[in-house]
C-alpha cells in the first residue's frame, strides 16, 4: 500500500507544484467572456486567454480590449513584472484576433513575395513562419504596446511565429475579407519576444 501512495502522492505534488506557478495577473469582462493575462513564473512566459461566457463559442479580442488588458498589466502589476524577467509574451491564435487576421491576409494578398493562386512564398529559402512574423510586425498596434511595456521596463524585441495555416479565402469565412481572392496565410501562434531593458 505505502509503495502505491508513494508515486501517487509524488505525481499530485508534481502537479500542484507545476500549476502553482501559473498566476492570473489581470482579468476584463467584454461582450464575449473574460479576457486575462496570465504569468507562468517557472518559464517566465507571459500569455493573454480568453474565456467565453458560453461553452463551444470563440472568444476573440479587439485591438482596443488588447491594449486595455496591457495597459490593466502595467498599471496593475508594474512591481511584478519589474521583479520578474519575462521572455515572451504569447498572444495566441491569429484567429482569436479577427483584426490581425485580416491584415495578415490583406498584407499577403498584396505582397509580390506570395503567390496566392499556390498559397505560398515566391522564394523557397524563405520559411513562411518567419514572413508572416515579418508582416505581422509591422502592424502599428505594435508600437502602442511597446510604449506600454515600456513603462514597466520590457520592450518587444520581435514576434515569434509557429504553425501558419495557409487556406482559400472562400473557405475561411471572415467576411472583411471577402474581396480577396486566392489561398492566403490566415492563422497562426504568436508570441512577443520581449527584452527587459
Amino acid at each position: 500500500m505505502q509503495k502505491v501512495l508513494s508515486p501517487l502522492l509524488f505525481t499530485i505534488v508534481l502537479v500542484l507544484s507545476v500549476f502553482a506557478q501559473e498566476v492570473d495577473l489581470v482579468k476584463m469582462r467584454t461582450e464575449q467572456g473574460i479576457l486575462k493575462i496570465e504569468a507562468d513564473l517557472s518559464w517566465h512566459t507571459l500569455r493573454v486567454r480568453g474565456k467565453p461566457w458560453q461553452f463551444g463559442l470563440n472568444c476573440t479580442i479587439s485591438e482596443t480590449e488588447l491594449l486595455q488588458l496591457i495597459e490593466k498589466l502595467v498599471t496593475e502589476k508594474d512591481s511584478l513584472l519589474k521583479a520578474q524577467t519575462f521572455s515572451s509574451f504569447m498572444l495566441g491564435r491569429v484567429v482569436e484576433f479577427p483584426w490581425l487576421e485580416e491584415f495578415l491576409m490583406g498584407q499577403a494578398a498584396q505582397s509580390p513575395e506570395w503567390q496566392a493562386e499556390r498559397g505560398r512564398l515566391t522564394k523557397r529559402q524563405v520559411h513562411i513562419n518567419e514572413w508572416v512574423a515579418k508582416v505581422l510586425f509591422k502592424h502599428p498596434i505594435w508600437q502602442k504596446v511597446r510604449q506600454m511595456l515600456r513603462k514597466s521596463g520590457y520592450d518587444v524585441s520581435k514576434i515569434s511565429v509557429e504553425k501558419v495555416l495557409v487556406n482559400d479565402v472562400a473557405k475561411i469565412g471572415l467576411e472583411s475579407v471577402k474581396d480577396l481572392t486566392g489561398k492566403l496565410p490566415f492563422d497562426a501562434q504568436v508570441s512577443l519576444i520581449l527584452k527587459k531593458n
